[in-house]
């Protein structure tokens, strides 16, 4: 049953603003016997990060909420967070409306940066 009065019901919990006019931002993740993984993103900050998916993504199929992994945020403006990343996932939700209607969104959690030497 889908709830319509669920944007009335919206509280923002995020501590820091987020961008959301990206260009090309793209997030990448190698998990241990996968393909490597790219997606966009569709919402940034320096505290997390939205990875659009598409529903049928294998990916979707191995991860879960609370896994903690290794992402390579790719930001052709150079802006923060860009490198690679311990992070979290926080919550997989359906995209049921605006630009992404259809995708599946992973918000992550960015925990620090990963030491890759």
């Amino acid at each position: 049953m889908h709830d319509d009065s669920r944007d009335d019901k919206w509280h923002e919990r995020r501590k820091a603003a987020r961008a959301a006019q990206l260009l090309n931002y793209r997030a990448e993740i190698k998990l241990v016997g996968e393909p490597l993984y790219q997606f966009r993103v569709s919402d940034v900050s320096t505290q997390g990060a939205g990875l659009l998916i598409t529903p049928g993504s294998r990916f979707l199929q191995i991860v879960e909420v609370g896994q903690v992994f290794e992402i390579n945020f790719i930001s052709p403006q150079g802006t923060e967070p860009s490198g690679w990343y311990q992070s979290q996932i926080k919550h997989i939700t359906e995209m049921d409306t605006g630009p992404y209607k259809g995708l599946k969104q992973v918000g992550v959690q960015i925990i620090g940066r990963a030491d890759k030497d």
